[in-house]
């Protein structure tokens, strides 16, 4: 006879957001309705939206939060190194701070997106090897004679930063877990669809711990300039912190980067070595539909039936800005849940913190399980006039949800790309 999949526990989070490193910056910030929000400069600016959410985090301070001798941050994207900065809380706070050892027992998942890389340093190489000849007023040579400034400008590890899976490899290497690693790319969906699988593996024995989670920085123009094309972004004229209202008329959000990883654990061995246990992981499901089908969202409240949580206390959706998704995010809910979503209060990060794409239901869950403990108290209110649709979200985000010992939660993230993942959990003292 099969035996019982084992239960998996989250005894640690580690965060980076717009409002500093750590679940008590993200726990004030959300509490006190502190808006991280504002207008980015140089270049940035002329590409919209022109606005966003950002970590001040000085490089010197790195080295508080992984070895900087041992991951280069000449190896690291802004991602990366935000997913390690996080991950790197996360060990801080529950003393497990690496020291060497190798734990083959132990996996990284990581989910992110593939931005394309900053070819500003190429550009530069290129200019400095052509030139227009002379008493040409058209067409460029190669002058080879410059060929050892220009090469100044490449480095072997632009190829490095650009891999895709080094995200995970680097989590890796930062913990000494040698068990699976896995970086999950592709739609916003993927920091939950990292937490879900390595949820599902240590359920079959495969390891006894996890960190898993999202890290996304989305600063590149291609990729704002791609998002906007998709209807993403907010261009109005408001003040940065006025600009994000999800569930409203006013569409639209801004994008912010950031990370939230967490700590899982077969909670026999959570037990065995005394760790304070945060929530237990009730079920895991991910769902997908091609892009702009499934108008009755039966595919999105699958998903969140997966989750083991018949009557959610709190739900911790996915705000995505956009009218029609909004809509169709709530009619999932009501399906899952009822008319009124249960009864569950609904918490919303994005419109203080932006939306940082697959980082941005990792966020979610996390605030949501300090809501959950009465860690964190979110703000109220849809703040605007509720989108057609979407009455019962601006319903939901007025309540106060249960806490303590007990209280559920389902996070969720039903993106653009047609990748719908949800994350039930239920509190421990």
């Amino acid at each position: 006879m099969a035996s019982a999949p084992r239960r998996v526990v989250i005894t640690g989070i580690g965060i980076t957001s717009p409002f500093g490193v750590g679940t008590a910056a993200l726990s004030e910030g959300l509490s006190m309705g502190r808006c991280a929000l504002k207008t980015l400069e140089g270049r940035l600016a002329m590409v919209p939206p022109g606005a966003g959410g950002s970590l001040d985090l000085p490089r010197k301070e790195y080295k508080d939060w992984f070895d900087t001798r041992v991951l280069r941050l000449s190896t690291m994207t802004r991602q990366t190194q935000l997913g390690c900065i996080a991950a790197g809380d996360l060990l801080k706070g529950m003393g497990l701070w690496p020291d060497g050892t190798l734990h083959p027992d132990k996996g990284a998942f990581l989910g992110s997106f593939i931005v394309p890389p900053d070819f500003r340093k190429q550009v530069r190489a290129v200019r400095i090897l052509s030139r227009r000849p002379d008493g040409e007023d058209r067409g460029f040579v190669q002058d080879d004679t410059r060929l050892g400034e220009a090469m100044k400008m490449a480095s072997a590890f632009d190829f490095l930063r650009a891999l895709p899976n080094m995200p995970s490899s680097h989590l890796s290497i930062q913990t000494g877990f040698q068990g699976p690693a896995c970086t999950y790319l592709g739609s916003d969906a993927s920091g939950l669809q990292a937490l879900g699988m390595a949820v599902q593996v240590i359920r079959r024995g495969g390891v006894t711990a996890m960190i898993a989670g999202g890290a996304f920085e989305p600063f590149q123009e291609v990729h704002l300039a791609w998002q906007s094309q998709r209807g993403l972004w907010s261009n109005s004229d408001l003040p940065p912190e006025e600009r994000v209202r999800p569930y409203s008329t006013r569409a639209g959000t801004l994008p912010a980067e950031g990370g939230a990883v967490f700590y899982l654990e077969e909670r026999d061995a959570a037990l065995a070595r005394g760790a304070t246990i945060l929530a237990e992981v009730t079920g895991y499901g991910q769902r997908f539909v091609t892009p702009g089908l499934d108008p009755d969202g039966s595919v999105r409240s699958d998903a969140l039936k997966a989750t083991g949580v018949a009557s959610p206390d709190w739900i911790a959706p996915t705000g995505l800005g956009r009218p029609d998704m909004d809509a169709l995010e709530v009619k999932a809910f009501q399906d899952a849940y009822g008319d009124d979503l249960g009864g569950a209060a609904a918490l919303l990060a994005t419109p203080w913190i932006g939306f940082s794409g697959p980082a941005t239901a990792p966020l979610q869950l996390a605030a949501g399980i300090l809501a959950a403990r009465g860690e964190l108290t979110p703000q109220r209110g849809v703040r605007g006039e509720p989108a057609p649709g979407c009455e019962a979200m601006a319903t939901a985000l007025t309540r106060s949800g249960r806490t303590g010992a007990g209280a559920t939660l389902v996070a969720s993230c039903f993106s653009l790309d047609g990748v719908h993942a949800a994350v039930g959990v239920r509190v421990e003292a």
